[in-house]
């Protein structure tokens, strides 16, 4: 969706966003920064997941009242949206009545890229959810400039998780070179949504030029009559 967030308003937050992205660390890889422990960082052991849980409400204060600052985030604002368009609403999740973090903050500074790679749903934080899908969700809040990289990439292919583990690199994800070109590509621009299968593999060119921002985050389906849970 083109224009989902103003880009005024995205650029309003970028010197607040970059400070805290400067202080970040993000335990599966150096090409990028990123704002919270994730989901994907919290399958890894039960240290992350305990990390996970216990600094999802200071992440989320930090987004909202350091960064946003009084604004509404642009996942806020799509939570509302989804809530009111499902017919059973939207809610962030929760994990044995924890709240889990509903939203991520990612930067991709000049040399960043991602790996192809699928999203999983079959880990543990996930498994009462009883998930049909997982919707990736990106707003973005700065791009390169045209043609510096940054674009996320499709490949045709739907990977089943143990297929994937076990064809996936060291560090994380698919080698691009052994998947060949992408079958489908799309550059956003500043405070467009993206919304797409995370079962699809994907991954995001390395940036020559400038930075690349977005506010992430995972939308589970579940069955028509459940509501849909936002969580990053």
């Amino acid at each position: 969706m083109r224009g989902f967030h103003p880009p005024p308003a995205c650029r309003a937050v970028l010197p607040r966003l970059v400070e805290a992205c400067e202080r970040s660390r993000y335990t599966l890889t150096g090409d990028f920064q990123s704002i919270g422990t994730s989901i994907g960082e919290a399958a890894e052991s039960a240290a992350h997941e305990r990390r996970y849980l216990e600094t999802a409400t200071d992440t989320l204060a930090l987004i909202r009242e350091g960064i946003f600052a009084g604004r509404l985030s642009p996942l806020d604002e799509l939570r509302l949206r989804l809530d009111e368009m499902w017919p059973a609403g939207a809610t962030v999740a929760r994990h044995e009545g924890r709240l889990m973090l509903p939203g991520i903050i990612r930067r991709w500074p000049a040399g960043g890229h991602a790996n192809p790679h699928i999203d999983q749903r079959a880990i543990p934080l996930l498994a009462a959810h009883g998930l049909r899908r997982r919707i990736g969700t990106n707003v973005y809040l700065e791009v390169p400039p045209r043609g510096s990289g940054g674009q996320v990439d499709f490949w045709s292919l739907w990977s089943d998780e143990d297929t994937y583990d076990r064809q996936r690199r060291a560090d994380y994800g698919l080698d691009r070179e052994q998947l060949g070109e992408p079958h489908w590509s799309c550059e956003p621009g500043q405070g467009d949504l993206l919304m797409f299968d995370a079962a699809r593999v994907h991954g995001v060119r390395r940036v020559a030029e400038g930075s690349r921002v977005t506010a992430a985050c995972f939308v589970g389906v579940r069955d028509a009559d459940r509501p849909l849970v936002l969580f990053a």
